[in-house]
């Protein structure tokens, strides 16, 4: 009796598993036709009438030209010690704040089945080796630019086995922690080496970032087709549309589109595609390889420091695609392991002992004076802001450089907020301090912040440029 019980179980179970392999079998191939019909409707959608929009161009973030030249403080003025004795000694941040351990699991590349139509190729994307095979359906015809072609061009792809190109390309972001900036220029940069054609590969594009699913659409203009997103924050020196009460940015390589009239697209977005584009740096972008050295020094208290920079420059080569965005983007970007490992690591040693006042002022010395000044209308001949490894990269920064940098070091060496203060032709910073600080400040959130201006040579904490002391500003947070 009890032999047949456990008969009876054993065939239940395969009964059950084979019920429940069919019950899987069938809900994947009714999610593949689900996929499949949303990609035939988008592709009908495509077939109906485009409109023209006119593009457009976001006002610079300066109203009037930087500075030539700045005001030095003559003498350097060395601050009593009984003063720096009113402001607590500075409680160094932890240079590894303890965190709860994620274990993740090791990223596998997805395994290709060995098949004729598959390809492989392969490049370099920032010093990182990058290896993909792609099935040879992913080709598509583009010997018309029009919106049925585009259409006919998604159709293909939609049909395409495309998934385990997708998936390849999810390995590559997740290995190399890329930011929604960098897989886009991955994607194109795969794209570019697919189809050696720059209309082709905005097609890709945008088809593997809809599918990613970002809120990104196809325009055309004469023999040109371009790519449109919606970007959660603004870009500057880039031509938007808008469509449906929504900016849609022109996205290129080098992150400089520039006035290009009108395009033809689409009212309709492709489901479930519906992700904003952001440039935030979250967690460092794994760029690193090709490290170089850089040493800066200057002067504070009568005595001289010599700080070993390190920065990659694969880094910095992706950084200088960068389009102009909004200032938060700089301000709160994960840094880089050279900044860390360097430039923050050798600062820390000197810090020990120091008050809060003393620490903030060696750390404004340093940012003031280990840096050349030059605008960057005279340095690129456009508006760039620069994150912390592009300053020490460059022969020269300006007052928002300077600032960014600065911030970077007193939030996270001492842990102190800082806020920027944007004025219409310069940019400061403020320092919130634990205790009453003399000198000039402003009220922000009811909370006091002490002006702390990197650009102003020699100043100290609480020192403002004589032009900016009673000039408006917005604070950058």
């Amino acid at each position: 009796m009890k032999k047949i019980y456990i008969m009876s179980i054993a065939i239940s179970t395969l009964l059950f598993s084979q019920t429940f392999q069919e019950y899987q079998q069938a809900q994947l191939s009714e999610f593949t036709q689900y996929k499949k019909s949303i990609d035939d409707e988008f592709a009908s959608l495509l077939k109906k009438q485009w409109s023209a929009f006119k593009s457009f161009k976001q006002k610079p973030l300066y109203q009037k030209p930087k500075p030539k030249k700045l005001p030095v403080v003559k003498k350097e003025i060395i601050i009593p010690k009984q003063e720096i004795k009113k402001s607590p000694i500075v409680t160094l941040k932890p240079k590894d704040e303890k965190k709860p351990i994620v274990v993740k699991k090791p990223i596998d590349k997805p395994k290709i089945t060995i098949d004729k139509n598959i390809k492989k190729i392969s490049f370099k994307f920032y010093g990182q080796d990058v290896v993909v095979d792609y099935h040879k359906s992913i080709d598509f015809d583009l010997s018309r630019i029009d919106n049925k072609s585009i259409s006919n061009a998604w159709a293909k792809l939609g049909k395409s086995k495309s998934n385990q190109l997708i998936k390849q390309i999810n390995y590559y972001i997740d290995k190399l922690n890329l930011n929604d900036w960098a897989k886009y220029l991955l994607v194109y940069d795969l794209g570019e080496n697919i189809y050696h054609n720059k209309n082709k590969t905005n097609i890709f594009t945008w088809f593997v970032l809809s599918k990613l699913g970002y809120d990104i659409k196809v325009g055309y203009s004469s023999n040109s087709i371009y790519l449109l997103c919606a970007i959660n924050h603004n870009l500057y020196q880039v031509s938007f549309f808008t469509i449906k009460n929504q900016k849609y940015y022109i996205l290129t390589p080098d992150g400089k589109a520039g006035n290009i009239g009108a395009v033809y697209t689409y009212n309709g977005n492709y489901p479930e595609a519906i992700k904003k584009m952001s440039f935030e740096i979250k967690q460092p972008i794994k760029f690193n390889n090709n490290i170089k050295q850089k040493r800066l020094s200057f002067d504070f208290q009568g005595k001289h420091y010599i700080i070993n920079a390190q920065y990659s420059n694969d880094l910095v080569k992706f950084y200088s695609t960068f389009p102009q965005c909004d200032y938060k983007i700089y301000f709160h970007s994960k840094d880089s392991p050279q900044i860390s490992q360097s430039i923050l690591t050798e600062l820390r040693k000197y810090l020990k002992g120091k008050s809060e006042l003393e620490a903030v002022n060696f750390l404004l010395r340093f940012t003031q004076k280990s840096f050349q000044y030059k605008t960057d209308g005279d340095q690129f001949s456009y508006e760039k802001v620069m994150f912390p490894d592009e300053t020490v990269f460059y022969p020269y920064s300006d007052c928002e450089d300077r600032s960014i940098m600065f911030a970077t070091l007193v939030k996270n060496l001492l842990g102190l907020k800082v806020v920027g203060l944007k004025f219409s032709d310069h940019l400061a910073t403020a320092v919130k301090f634990n205790s009453y600080i003399d000198g000039h400040s402003i009220k922000y959130q009811g909370q006091r912040y002490i002006v702390s201006d990197p650009t102003y040579i020699n100043a100290n904490v609480g020192m403002t440029m004589p032009k900016y002391k009673n000039a408006s500003f917005k604070v950058v947070q």
